[in-house]
């Protein structure tokens, strides 16, 4: 019987093949985000964050389910409480106050009352500034056209919009079938027609607007027709939640 010859295994000369495969997918992802990060475009940026930290776990659950590891921190014992506000939204809140606390004070001869938090910015004015005396609606011709720009330099930074309308509980007439209208009830509908306006911007979504209104205790010895002096608008801008950054 002749003996079996051995075949010699042959070497593959080609497995660097995948190798350069793979080194060349990573240089792929590599200028895929360097370019994203070069394009001055805000939402995409946004949106590249986000999904960075969801990723890796930084904010959100991510593929772990977990909490993300910025939006919790260790307490005195093993309960996790909230961890410190990390926000890059301060630059874009300072220049959008730039913008809009002039723009007030000129169409409205009076200045905004302001407060800015890490993560909003709330701007209260009298109600006055915005409506006719017993006037629902339009809104003032010079404020709004300053709100329409608030609110779109607003969208720079944030994800909620919310707007509240405090005023006296009282009497200021009848309607036409003679029943009393109160404060309360025009502020309702001045209410909706800021709602209207803000509305009218096309980036405003579903869910992103928030309005409602309270009553304001009567100041004492104060004449009852000076409750539109009194009453007050807030506007409140904030980026509280974090898919909408």
């Amino acid at each position: 019987m002749g003996k079996k010859h051995k075949h010699e295994e042959h070497v593959n000369h080609e497995r660097w093949v995948i190798s350069f495969a793979d080194m060349m997918t990573l240089l792929f992802a590599l200028f895929v985000v360097l370019y994203a990060m070069g394009v001055q475009d805000l939402e995409k940026l946004k949106k590249l964050k986000k999904s960075i930290q969801f990723a890796f776990n930084i904010a959100g659950e991510g593929k772990t389910k977990d909490t993300g590891i910025f939006d919790q921190q260790a307490g005195g014992g093993d309960v996790a409480v909230p961890a410190p506000l990390i926000t890059a939204q301060d630059g874009e809140m300072r220049e959008f106050l730039k913008e809009v606390l002039p723009d007030y004070e000129e169409v409205a001869g009076k200045s905004l009352e302001v407060v800015q938090t890490d993560d909003s910015v709330t701007m209260t004015a009298p109600l006055s500034d915005f409506f006719d005396p017993l006037q629902a609606f339009p809104v003032k011709s010079s404020v709004q056209g300053w709100l329409d720009k608030t609110i779109d330099m607003s969208l720079t930074f944030t994800s909620d919009i919310r707007v509240l309308i405090r005023a006296a509980d009282v009497p200021v007439g009848k309607n036409a079938r003679g029943s009393v209208v109160t404060s309360i009830d025009l502020c309702f509908d001045r209410l909706k027609s800021i709602e209207r306006l803000v509305r009218k911007n096309p980036q405003i979504r579903d869910g992103m607007l928030e309005v409602g209104q309270r009553r304001q205790k009567p100041v004492i010895g104060r004449a009852v027709g000076n409750w539109e002096d009194e009453a007050v608008v807030t506007i409140v801008f904030s980026n509280t939640r974090p898919e909408n950054r």
